[in-house]
């Protein structure tokens, strides 16, 4: 029920254009450390499983969240005003009565705006939960063991655009131009392990292993614009959306594994690991398949039609999965001040989708300290850069107050024009409680 509001707000916010959905890259503190480690960031264990000891302090055995992580996030394409000309194209599909010159010409302007709104125009929202009491780790004989439950969801909205002509007989435009949903609901069990395999002197190296059991269920929605603007039931999007979600979704479990190896001399840390070694996959439901079997001239067959017209010409796949794609990632930091602060980076080596498709290869830098005293915050900013997708880069900024309270902030740095007002193209808040490092 979650997801299927969730997509329903995505679709209802293409229609009030003064509503901006906040976003996240991570949970918690991981919104300005991307994937750096820190000690004094328990969710440092969902980064390079080998730095998995680091979270605890020296004179420590057991660590463990409070009342957990939440966070919110958006991404949104670079056409200004997307959420007008969304507008427009319903307005305009909906009109009736059109003299012939009426008919060509609003149909000439229309093709316009699909054409724009199909190869600009998305929004992705995202949504994280690091469930409370998470993430654990505790250090045994034979290493430090760790242990999270996290959810995700996450839903994209795009326009697949098609020729849209003047009906002389009905006096109206058609066009098979749809609104195209993807969304991902996503619960996760890690496990995790950590312990030094080599220490000389000043000098060690760390490795650890992951295993990730992820349930997921993944749903695609092709809405047609022409059917949802003229329907009989005067039905919403979102109520069209809502009332077909479960019909598309599919549910499946994977289980992937990541491992990582860690080098440290003295202040230095390097680090390397790579997920999802066995490149698990979950899948989509099936759209554009058994439309013979819907009722005569219903939305849901209209949509389903819809559906195979853009699979046959190859522009959405009727069966597809998410491949969580094996991912290699090296990080690097200094520490000072006994651990209390660092200065590090992260970047992918590869590129990996999100669930909903969009590519994604992370540079982080990120600069963080943590004061001794409980009642100082601790201070923390980071830049991060989308390599590929996108392109996108942001700016993120948090603090630790109480040595438990998390909150942070991420604002990118690319602008879109919305109902008159300049708003960062992605952004992201998240607000955490875990325990004293």
């Amino acid at each position: 029920m979650f997801i299927r509001a969730l997509t329903a707000t995505v679709v209802v916010s293409l229609a009030v254009p003064a509503l901006a959905l906040p976003g996240t890259v991570g949970k918690g503190p991981n919104v300005t450390y991307g994937h750096n480690s820190h000690g004094v960031n328990l969710q440092s264990l969902s980064g390079n499983p080998a730095h998995g000891a680091r979270v605890l302090a020296d004179d420590s055995s057991f660590r463990m969240g409070r009342a957990g992580a939440f966070s919110l996030g958006y991404e949104a394409g670079k056409l200004d005003n997307f959420l007008d000309r969304a507008d427009d194209v319903l307005d305009n599909l909906e009109r009736e009565n059109l003299t012939v010159a009426e008919g060509i010409a609003l149909a000439n302007e229309t093709n316009e705006l699909v054409e724009i709104l199909g190869r600009d125009g998305y929004l992705r929202v995202n949504v994280g939960l690091q469930a409370p009491l998470t993430p654990i780790a505790f250090r045994t004989a034979v290493g430090t063991f760790s242990v999270s439950l996290e959810a995700d969801a996450e839903v994209r909205s795009s326009i697949l655009d098609d020729a849209v002509t003047y009906d002389a007989v009905n006096q109206e435009l058609r066009t098979r131009s749809s609104l195209y949903l993807k969304s991902a609901t996503l619960t996760r069990v890690s496990v995790g392990w950590a312990d030094e395999l080599w220490q000389q002197d000043n000098r060690s190296i760390s490795v650890g292993a992951r295993a990730n059991l992820i349930n997921g269920a993944l749903s695609k929605q092709v809405i047609n614009l022409k059917t949802a603007a003229t329907n009989d039931d005067d039905d919403s999007i979102g109520d069209i959306i809502s009332d077909q979600y479960d019909t598309n979704e599919r549910t499946s479990t994977a289980l992937g594994l990541d491992v990582g190896v860690a080098f440290q001399q003295d202040n230095w840390r390097g680090g390397l690991t790579l997920k999802n070694l066995n490149e698990p996959s979950l899948r989509y439901g099936t759209v554009g398949v058994g439309c013979a079997d819907l009722a005569p001239g219903s939305q849901a067959q209209s949509n389903c039609l819809t559906a195979d017209y853009f699979v046959q010409e190859g522009r959405i796949a009727a069966n597809e999965k998410w491949v969580l794609a094996s991912q290699a990632t090296v990080d690097g930091s200094y520490e000072f001040s006994n651990g209390r602060g660092m200065a590090g980076f992260s970047y992918d080596l590869t590129d990996a989708n999100t669930p909903t498709g969009d590519r994604e290869q992370m540079l982080s830098l990120v600069t963080a300290y943590q004061l001794p005293n409980v009642w100082a915050p601790g201070l923390r900013a980071g830049y991060h850069a989308n390599q590929r997708g996108s392109k996108l880069s942001s700016l993120s900024a948090g603090m630790t107050l109480f040595n438990r309270l998390t909150l942070d902030a991420l604002v990118g740095l690319e602008r879109v024009e919305i109902d008159g007002s300049s708003l960062p193209r992605t952004a992201a808040i998240s607000l955490g409680w875990q325990s004293r490092f």
